[in-house]
């Protein structure tokens, strides 16, 4: 005869935790244990997962190395339009990207977070083949545009995802691996435009996109091994699928029973049954005081993150570099280099995340890249277009210092920041006025940049030293911090209730797994007695 466990109601958790809130700190130790481990699998979830960070990286970089290879210098900028056509280029790509944040909330509310990535790839593939195809300005700017949608889609579906599936003490690095990812593909692309400027074919400049058609395709084959989000099916009653998942995500050594998958979905069951009934939209978002607060650190996270020029300068390294009069090969070879600088600072920022916490990493971050901007901005203006060695070489080293300093301290703490502090019903659309913030911000920054460089030269860069500095002083002090708490939990920081708390759920588990076990004993002692 076998004693069968049945998931610990809410309320009754609730009660009994009120009632043993005062029992030994041996459950607090056990709770602490099982709080600590992170399993095998959830890490190959969320590593399968930012390879939707490496689509959205891949595609926003596509068009960087593209810019320098001669045989698309030939077809498409020899105009006299040609940094119109080329800010045109960056800016369809960041307009369709913007469109695709906001399209992807109604999707992933609807039909899951697997089913929006994959809506996400389906347009990435078309817009790869348009892209790849194109013999005219106007196809190929329609085809950015598309391919901006499906990498919008992505890149803010994506880290709400990872950040429903990932343990709370591991959260940080986790869903960082979005960072990762995107980091990653700019390495790959960099090097595709290295590689491919020695093709000796008019096709040389459609390689690349080639290349990100066959990224879109892989991604959406990859989705085959990722389950959906417990999260989200317990907000659509499926709690029976949503444990199951919960207890193969979070089942590890230091908790092989899966007492802490069991708390957690008991934790999220009595917080969407909490919130089951509230409203919902941007309306109510913005009249609403603890969500307010949290579409504004939302759109001020990417206000001091894009207005570094982090995007701008990303995607014209090679333009950057050529303006310091190296040649094609070097200009893409540098912008290689540039790039492992950034993911070395990717590595940084993922390691430290769960220990150094959110707030600090975007602080120091806004301060250290508001001191190099202001000493690049003294470099351009004295030694850009000049012959001066020295200047010129420490004005290279000082765009490698940047994206690794960029990279190791807000690249991959915004974006998990960015979709752990919304609620899990209105989560989406949390992360759409996130991403609406980083694509306004990057589009501000990034569609006039050609020009504003040739214009006004060193002076565009005291924009983003003035925009670093005020937001990040308001940032300081604004932002609540959220390392090593639930998602749950998180909400008691903006003024929320949390129905119950993880640890007292664990608490619950463990004795009433306690309770089963003696129950067990008792039973097979009475069996043997007989015998």
């Amino acid at each position: 005869m076998d004693a069968v466990e049945k998931p610990v109601e809410p309320q009754a958790l609730t009660d009994t935790a009120k009632s043993s809130s005062e029992a030994s700190s041996s459950n607090g130790e056990d709770a602490q244990n099982r709080l600590g481990g992170t399993s095998r699998r959830v890490i190959q979830v969320c590593a399968t997962a930012a390879l939707g960070g490496f689509l959205y990286g891949f595609s926003a970089n596509a068009m960087s190395g593209t810019l320098a290879q001669p045989s698309f210098i030939a077809m498409f900028l020899t105009t006299s339009d040609a940094t119109a056509r080329m800010d045109a280029l960056l800016a369809s790509f960041l307009g369709g990207s913007f469109v695709g944040c906001i399209v992807q909330a109604p999707v992933s509310n609807r039909w899951g977070r697997r089913k929006a990535n994959l809506t996400a790839a389906m347009v990435s593939i078309i817009a790869g083949v348009l892209q790849s195809a194109s013999y005219h300005i106007a196809m190929l700017l329609v085809a950015r545009v598309l391919c901006g949608i499906g990498a919008g889609m992505v890149i803010a579906n994506s880290p709400v995802y990872m950040s429903e599936v990932a343990p709370p003490r591991t959260r940080g690095l986790l869903v960082g691996l979005q960072g990762v990812g995107i980091v990653t593909a700019y390495i790959v692309c960099s090097l595709c435009g290295l590689i491919f400027s020695f093709v000796q074919n008019p096709v040389q400049w459609r390689l690349t996109f080639i290349v990100l058609t066959v990224a879109a395709v892989g991604f959406a084959c990859s989705l085959v091994f990722l389950p959906e989000s417990p999260r989200w099916l317990m907000e659509k009653g499926k709690e029976e699928q949503a444990r199951a998942e919960l207890e193969r995500l979070h089942n590890t050594k230091s908790d092989p029973d899966g007492t802490l998958a069991r708390a957690e979905a008991t934790q999220i069951k009595a917080q969407v049954e909490a919130e089951r009934h509230l409203p919902k939209g941007y309306l109510y978002i913005f009249k609403t005081p603890h969500l307010r607060k949290r579409a504004f650190c939302s759109i001020l996270l990417w206000v001091m993150g894009q207005g570094t020029g982090i995007t701008a300068i990303a995607n014209l390294i090679p333009v950057l570099m050529g303006g310091l009069g190296f040649g094609t090969t070097l200009q893409l070879g540098l912008g290689c280099a540039w790039t492992v600088a950034a993911i070395a600072g990717c590595i940084v920022n993922v390691t430290y995340l769960d220990k150094i916490g959110r707030v600090k990493l975007l602080v120091i971050g806004g301060i250290t890249n508001a001191t190099i901007l202001a000493t690049m901005t003294a470099l351009v203006k004295y030694y850009l277009s000049t012959t001066f060695q020295p200047g010129i070489n420490a004005l290279v080293a000082l765009y490698f210092i940047f994206g690794f300093a960029f990279t190791s301290t807000i690249e991959c703490t915004a974006y998990v920041y960015g979709s752990e502090i919304w609620p899990t019903h209105l989560r989406s659309e949390g992360s759409t006025i996130a991403y609406a913030s980083f694509f306004g911000n990057a589009l501000a920054y990034s569609a006039p940049v050609n020009l504003a460089l040739k214009n006004i030269g060193w002076k565009y860069y005291l924009v983003f030293v003035s925009v670093t500095v005020v937001s990040t002083a308001i940032l300081a002090v604004y932002f609540p911090e959220t390392k090593n708490l639930t998602l749950e939990e998180i909400n008691a920081k903006f003024g929320d209730e949390v129905a119950i708390d993880l640890k007292d759920a664990i608490a619950v588990e463990v004795q009433a797994g306690a309770s089963t076990g003696k129950t067990i004993t008792h039973l097979k002692e009475r069996e043997m007695s007989r015998g």
